[in-house]
């Protein structure tokens, strides 16, 4: 039995030998750590922590714990790619990438035969005629422009006559607007011709001072009441040039230019009456005026055209304009203070700079063929700026001394633009009918 325990400890560390001991516990109690070396059937040799090494007899020994080595991490191995699996990925590689492409070509293919049907269903040449009525306001700019020096009148001269109207600017009209509109694909060429007409009534107050120049020569005063009546005529005409850029079936864009033209004309009588002065003079009197002007320049801007729902269009213009020309007013007066009367003739010349904005929006529905009724509203808006003119005033009709009037010329040069900003404006909405020409 002695014999056997040996035997089996020797067999114990040698199935053991792939472990590593951890502690050794002696029978006097005390414990070693480290790693078993060698042994026999008497001797046990274990490497301690610190790198020394220890003989232990077996006798010596109680109790051996032992802990499994730490199993290293098994060194990964890529496997072998044979030459037909690498045949196969690289043949793989490239149909993917050759699909991709073919993907692409026939996504490239496909939008750019849709663009080709766009461009396809886009093309026109027509030729379109329209005509509409309506009605609007519209002011010339020379009315207020009269009206302004009167009142610096009023206010700087206390000799002469100067006026006060109450009657608003801006009068009601009827207008018509006449359109050819030519298509050819990108292109596009307009003329559009519309005239306003209206008639507006005179209201106001008159101041009259007769004497010197001056109030310590005036002799006499009166205030008159104005009334009376008038007409105007209002003309434009514009020839404008689109291109679109990128043609669209559905919605296109354009860059527009052209040349402008207004025509404006205003005739009124006005009445002044009032009681006789102090000293027996008669005020009342009798004025036919007359405004002309005549601009011309030129407008840039965009438009375009909505079309949706089949039978529906929107279209629509924004233009900034660029204008100038003269300005004339004339008055014709007749004096009842003496028999039969007397005649004065006062005039205005006038150079303006206008620059201003046009927006037109036109909504037009196909009825039937290339038959189709539209509603248009419109709206021209110009600031005007003095440049230069003159005034003449002559009992006789005719000019008076240069030297007599630098005060009024430099008075309405200085003083109107501060008092008045002049404008010229033609808004109206119109309805009417177009007809198309397919060429």
């Amino acid at each position: 039995m002695n014999k056997i325990i040996p035997y089996l400890c020797v067999l114990f560390l040698f199935f053991s030998g792939s472990l590593r001991s951890e502690t050794i516990l002696l029978k006097s109690g005390e414990k070693w750590e480290g790693t078993v070396l060698t042994q026999d059937k008497d001797i046990v040799t274990i490497k301690l922590a610190d790198g020394n090494t220890k003989r232990i007899p077996k006798s010596a020994i109680r109790k051996v714990s032992f802990a499994k080595k730490a199993e290293s991490n098994p060194v990964k191995v890529e496997p072998q790619i044979s030459e037909k699996e690498k045949k196969l990925n690289e043949e793989k590689e490239l149909a993917e990438k050759q699909k991709k492409e073919d993907e692409n070509f026939k996504s490239k293919e496909t939008n750019q035969k849709k663009r080709e049907d766009e461009l396809s269903s886009a093309k026109r040449h027509y030729l379109e005629g329209s005509f509409g009525i309506g009605s609007g306001e519209s002011q010339s700019e020379l009315r207020p422009f009269y009206q302004t020096i009167q009142v610096a009148g009023l206010l700087f001269n206390s000799g002469g006559q100067a006026e006060i109207q109450s009657t608003p600017y801006k009068t009601k009209n009827q207008s018509a607007t006449t359109r050819l509109f030519y298509a050819w694909n990108r292109l596009t060429i307009e003329i559009r011709g519309t005239e306003a007409k209206g008639n507006f009534d005179v209201s106001g107050i008159q101041t009259l001072t007769y004497g010197g120049g001056g109030s310590s020569f005036a002799t006499d005063s009166n205030t008159n009441v104005l009334f009376g009546n008038g007409e105007s005529k209002f003309q434009k005409l514009s020839s404008r040039v689109g291109f679109s850029p990128y043609p669209h079936p559905v919605f296109d864009l354009q860059i527009l230019g052209g040349l402008e033209r207004i025509w404006s004309k205003s005739n009124h009588e006005v009445d002044s009456l009032g009681g006789n002065t102090a000293t027996g003079i008669n005020p009342n009197r009798v004025s036919y005026r007359e405004t002309n002007n005549s601009f011309k320049g030129y407008s840039f801007g965009i438009g375009f055209e909505w079309k949706f729902w089949e039978r529906f269009t929107l279209q629509g213009q924004v233009l900034h304009l660029d204008m100038k020309g003269p300005s004339s007013f004339r008055s014709n007066e007749f004096r009842l203070d003496s028999s039969p009367f007397r005649y004065d003739h006062y005039r205005l010349d006038y150079q303006w700079k206008s620059t201003g904005t046009e927006v037109n929006v036109k909504f037009t529905t196909r009825v039937h063929g290339d038959f189709s009724l539209f509603m248009e509203a419109s709206n021209m808006t110009l600031n005007n700026k003095l440049q230069s003119g003159y005034i003449t005033e002559s009992d006789s009709g005719g000019d008076s001394d240069p030297a007599q009037i630098l005060l009024r010329v430099y008075g309405p040069q200085k003083l109107i633009p501060m008092l008045y900003d002049s404008k010229t404006i033609l808004s109206y909405v119109q309805v009417g009918a177009n007809y198309r020409f397919h060429f």
